[in-house]
């Protein structure tokens, strides 16, 4: 168990109007991965005792302890936050997306905002001494200051290149890496720069030098270089692998750890001429590394992840728990009991409103896209490869219900709903495959119906019994009888007798169409790929197109009512309508997580679910106040609040 000092934990916190009310909104919290799932991105060893990381979403994070504990500090902005450089334990740059560079003198408890006249994303940064320091960005950009990072000014820019990183060996000797196999030296501290030739043209991310001598670089496609001369020279490594190499932090000349992606460790102890796997429990990318000893170390990486090896990574250690397992589907039958599923056949309970989530047992491997609740403790999952999951013991035990004698078909299952006003009927939706011949095969659009709370199956009907060559992959009832699909190419079907037989509906759309709701009145709104809306008044007789102010594909939708109405999607996109989807609010874009199902039991209360284990629930966790010792205080004595930031919605935090 993660042993978290002193601290009431209140998780992410963004605020969202759901009405035209001033005092109407919802507010969203990380329930996981915890603290938050925002990419970290950088790391920087200041002592062995304090370190720093910094992140997507302005998300800056310090530990005062060598790495068992974090806390997340407020930075004021919400651009991504690439790299990072202190001065010493109280003074700190910060640079980002946006032109973005932020300064702290009191150890970050204060950042702020400084002008560099850039509005490029950058990269990386480094100080030789209190006073004079470089910041690498795109296009070539360098920036240098000679007062501690109050003023920049512009060395060079307008390159074909691309600047990842810049270190320094010395006060006078430095290199900066970037793209087409850039490396730059400079002898004076930075006041001028000279390219070096460098066997490779594949991009450079990261360098380190452990004295003034010995130096790493790494890059794309498992290069690894590396100079004995300080970086008049260099020659390229054999890393066995086509991955991206991130980052690279050497403790001595001779022991250096790298990072990369799909998980990537590599550990050596004699100068790099063998690089060693070591074992790390995820295949996720990793982004920073940096070592306070041979033999301490941290590792940052996406989704919030954070490790820490005290035996020179013969172990690494997961301080920021939850899954980071991709989620498909959630459903909730009230605020406290809800399910969520997911990748290679997860599936998650709570019934603690998401205080805790427990792993049921689904026997299955295959990826899980949908969940729906009849009632409490009847629930059906569906999924690829024909899974059908069925419960009457609220997913204490799931039997088995996929479809038999499927030598020449396959079932992908998409989504599953139960009639909210009937709930002895459900639907299930997807594609099926069907071999015509060896090197043949047809996909169909499917639906398949059930009268007894999913006990058994039968197939529904279309005009002649022909179905489309395309894939549904959403469903939703409009009133007791009344229910509509969407899916590929723009595709609408619409039944009127409860899913027993359907017609196809004419859309001014050929995107793919992901998700769709109706209000209880006549309005329902679909969404799709390149940000597509669509609207009908009429319950669903004819569609027409609206402005979602977004291109990224949406993956949800919800109507509230006949004026409120919510969307969410790729790049943790989150849009919001107050008049009926006429026109949209974005309230959240530009990450690269997925948000891809939601639930709710009430108009400002619910869960969203997405990539990297992603859960974003209206509900807050509190957390026992633990002491260093283990056991529970019932009387706090400090309270520290560590996980209401980052909010990529609004970044201010509001706390009554």
């Amino acid at each position: 168990m993660i042993k978290l000092p002193h601290f009431l934990a209140v998780l992410f916190l963004l605020a969202i109007d759901v009405s035209s009310s001033a005092n109407a909104q919802e507010t969203w919290f990380w329930q996981n991965p915890r603290p938050h799932g925002n990419h970290l991105r950088a790391v920087q060893t200041i002592n062995p005792n304090l370190i720093v990381a910094v992140g997507d979403r302005g998300i800056v994070m310090k530990s005062t302890n060598g790495g068992i504990q974090w806390t997340i500090q407020y930075s004021g902005v919400t651009a991504n936050l690439n790299g990072l450089a202190f001065i010493d334990a109280s003074i700190g740059i910060i640079v980002g997306d946006g032109g973005t560079v932020l300064r702290t003198t009191d150890g970050g408890l204060a950042w702020v905002t400084l002008s560099t006249g850039t509005t490029a994303p950058l990269y990386g940064v480094a100080f030789v001494n209190s006073n004079v320091g470089t910041i690498v960005g795109d296009g070539g950009l360098t920036l240098r200051t000679t007062d501690a990072g109050r003023t920049w000014t512009q060395q060079f820019s307008g390159g074909a290149s691309t600047y990842y990183s810049v270190s320094f060996t010395s006060a006078t000797v430095g290199t900066i890496v970037g793209s087409s196999g850039t490396v730059f030296r400079t002898t004076n501290g930075g006041s001028s720069w000279s390219r070096r030739n460098i066997p490779t043209q594949n991009r450079l991310f990261n360098s380190s030098f452990p004295d003034a001598s010995n130096g790493t670089v790494v890059g794309e496609f498992g290069t690894i270089l590396r100079t004995t001369n300080g970086g008049d020279t260099w020659s390229l490594q054999p890393s066995g692998t086509l991955n991206r190499l991130s980052a690279v932090s050497f403790s001595d000349a001779a022991t250096g750890t790298i990072v990369g992606e799909n998980g990537i460790v590599f550990r050596t102890t004699d100068g790099g001429a063998n690089w060693n796997i070591q074992q790390i429990s995820t295949l996720s990318s990793l982004a920073g590394i940096s070592f306070t000893s041979a033999t301490v170390g941290t590792i940052v990486g996406i989704f919030g992840q954070v490790f820490r090896t005290i035996d020179g990574g013969a172990s690494w250690s997961l301080l920021t728990p939850g899954t980071r397992t991709p989620l498909y589907g959630v459903d909730f039958t009230d605020q406290s009991r809800g399910t969520i599923v997911g990748y290679a056949g997860l599936v998650l309970r709570t019934t603690n409103a998401g205080t805790s989530w427990s792993t049921q047992t689904s026997g299955k491997t295959s990826h899980l896209r949908g969940i729906a609740f009849s009632d409490p403790n009847t629930a059906m999952i569906v999924g690829w490869n024909n899974t059908i999951l069925r419960t009457t013991d609220a997913g204490a035990t799931w039997g088995d219900q996929s479809f038999s004698d499927l030598s020449r078909r396959t079932f992908w299952f998409t989504a599953a709903l139960f009639n909210p006003r009937n709930p002895q009927f459900g639907l299930v939706i997807g594609k099926m495959d069907t071999l015509i011949s060896p090197i043949l095969l047809e996909s169909r659009s499917m639906i398949y119906r059930t009268t007894n709370r999913g006990a058994t199956w039968s197939r529904a009907t279309i005009g002649g019994d022909t179905w489309p060559l395309r894939w549904l992959h959403a469903i939703t009832f409009v009133d007791s009888l009344r229910v509509t699909a969407v899916g590929d190419t723009g595709t609408v079907m619409r039944s009127s007798d409860a899913g027993q037989n359907w017609d196809f509906v004419q859309t001014p759309t050929q995107s793919m169409l992901y998700g769709v709701s109706f209000s209880a009145g006549q309005l329902g709104l679909a969404v799709g790929d390149h940000g597509i809306i669509l609207k009908t008044t009429n319950g669903g007789t004819s569609w027409s197109v609206r402005q979602s102010g977004v291109t990224v594909t949406l993956r949800a939708v919800r109507a509230f009512d006949q004026n409120i109405g919510m969307a969410i999607g790729d790049s943790l996109t989150v849009v919001r309508t107050v008049d009926g989807g006429e026109t949209w609010t974005i309230q959240s874009t530009g990450s690269d997580a997925s948000l891809n199902a939601m639930s709710f039991w009430s108009t400002l209360q619910g869960t969203m679910v997405g990539d990297g284990g992603m859960i974003l629930s209206t509900t807050p966790i509190v957390t026992a106040v633990e002491r260093w010792d283990g056991l529970v205080s019932a009387t706090p004595k400090e309270f520290s609040l560590l996980q209401n930031y980052p909010n990529p919605f609004n970044p201010r935090t509001a706390i009554s």
